[in-house]
């Protein structure tokens, strides 16, 4: 396995009974642990599902899916894209949240101080990776 910059999308089903403070507790850690691995991406849960995009060296990318794939927090892992990228869908963060609520329609977003709002849309962000989160989001 190669360093080259690699991305990463699946999608899951979450575990009944998973609280908010729990994905709290795994968001603080993955962002802690993804700054020192050069991770970024992007976590949305809509009650029911969970899609994330995972993006960074390939090595750890995948090291970090393994470990995902015996996460029993969640269930039918499927990994719907997994290639080499040019550049970063979400260069500034090591991991943001998305949490739908069960309209679908409104949702909290959780960012760290220091992580710009606005990189959601930096302009390297592949438009297709945008509508794909968009269409999650809105399937809630």
């Amino acid at each position: 396995m190669s360093n080259d910059l690699f991305r990463l999308i699946y999608v899951s089903t979450a575990r009944p009974g998973l609280s908010e403070e729990d994905m709290l507790n795994v968001l603080n850690a993955s962002q802690s642990n993804n700054e020192e691995r050069y991770i970024t991406g992007y976590l949305v849960h809509n009650g029911g599902s969970f899609m994330q995009l995972i993006e960074g060296p390939r090595v750890e990318v995948e090291d970090i899916y393994d470990r995902i794939l015996k996460d029993k927090r969640h269930s039918g892992i499927v990994r719907i894209l997994a290639e080499k990228a040019e550049s970063r869908a979400f260069p500034r963060w090591s991991m943001n949240y998305f949490r739908v609520d069960k309209s679908g329609h409104n949702g909290t977003m959780m960012v760290r101080r220091d992580d710009p709002v606005d990189s959601l849309m930096a302009a390297d962000a592949p438009r297709d990776l945008i509508h794909t989160f968009s269409k999650f989001i809105r399937q809630g």
